[in-house]
């Protein structure tokens, strides 16, 4: 039986128009972000597709967090989404919030053969941490806990996840 690890949201980055926060687990050294990130810059294999990340997270800084910058993932109902948009073998998992909010999480590899994230355990667990954390931030913010703010998010930000 998995046990429950806590974690919070903090703040990662603030930009022009965006601010990029993460998730960060208890027992984790590194945030989820940072993981994805530690995973990949060393292998020559994926700098392209590290630069076309980097490309993107830049321009949403930039230009703000439309939906029309990210690829949607998981269901319709949530803001689960993927960067980026055009063709590579790296996919960024995140959560949209706002035009001015952005959650990054984790990610990983992608072959084109794969058509979803569910056929690989790791993508599968990215996107299914960041669509709990979807839910619970809605019960938050309507039960007043959680704050939205401009590009602020306030409030009870620790979480548990199974």
């Amino acid at each position: 039986m998995k046990s429950e690890r806590k974690f919070h949201i903090e703040l990662y980055e603030e930009s022009d128009s965006v601010n990029f926060y993460t998730i960060h687990f208890e027992d984790e050294e590194n945030t989820e972000f940072d993981r994805f990130l530690l995973e990949f810059t060393t292998n020559p294999k994926f700098q392209k597709d590290l630069q076309i990340i980097a490309r993107w997270i830049d321009k949403i800084g930039e230009k703000g967090a439309s939906e029309n910058r990210f690829r949607p993932e998981s269901k319709m109902t949530d803001g689960v989404n993927a960067i980026p948009i055009e063709v590579s073998k790296l996919r960024l998992y995140c959560l949209r919030i706002s035009d001015s909010i952005l959650i990054l999480g984790n990610g990983g590899y992608k072959p084109k053969a794969q058509h979803n994230y569910n056929s690989d355990s790791k993508l599968n667990s990215c996107v299914d941490l960041l669509s709990k954390l979807d839910r619970y931030l809605k019960v938050r913010i309507a039960n007043g806990s959680i704050h939205i703010s401009g590009r602020t998010i306030s409030g009870n930000m620790t979480f548990y996840y199974k």
